[in-house]
């Protein structure tokens, strides 16, 4: 999405004060829900294993699948170090950031994606609201000016398929 585009949303949302703190406010919160989430799936699987009712192999998928999804979804961003929109000429974001590229794949949506599959063979329900919410965080991004639909998306697919392929094999 080039400045003239942009400029558009960024017009839309100044425009708007109480509709750019709620995207402000989404922005900061759902990530932490998703972190929350993250938590208390592990906090669950580990009581479940300690009480016998559950194999160590879950637990061990719901960290290491996480873990290397997020660990491989740095590693790109470093290697390809893709440049954010707001570093082009006439470009300013919603939402100030300072980080010089490193924007494909985004992480944030990438986590969030991951998360959501995390749960998956535990509560479908939770993965399906875990799921929207990353959604929503890559949407955030985007509105924000920190990401392109692109990044985004990239971040999704990587989530949600190495994070499902991981969990249910």
């Amino acid at each position: 999405m080039g400045p003239e585009q942009y400029r558009k949303i960024y017009e839309w949302f100044t425009a708007r004060p109480a509709a750019l703190k709620a995207l402000a406010l989404c922005s900061r919160l759902l990530p932490l829900v998703q972190g929350a989430a993250y938590l208390a799936l592990l906090a669950l699987l580990g009581f479940r294993w300690a009480a016998g009712g559950d194999s160590m192999q879950l637990l061990a998928r719901a960290v290491l699948v996480p873990g290397a999804v997020f660990a491989g979804g740095s590693a790109l961003r470093a290697a390809l170090n893709r440049p954010r929109p707001y570093e082009q000429p006439g470009f300013t974001p919603l939402l100030p950031k300072e980080t010089a590229g490193k924007a494909f794949p985004s992480r944030h949506t990438l986590s969030g994606a991951v998360i959501a599959m995390a749960w998956l063979p535990v509560s479908g329900a939770a993965a399906a609201v875990l799921a929207v919410l990353a959604v929503a965080i890559g949407a955030t991004r985007v509105l924000a000016g920190v990401h392109r639909v692109g990044d985004v998306a990239a971040g999704a697919a990587l989530g949600f398929g190495l994070g499902a392929l991981g969990m249910l094999l």
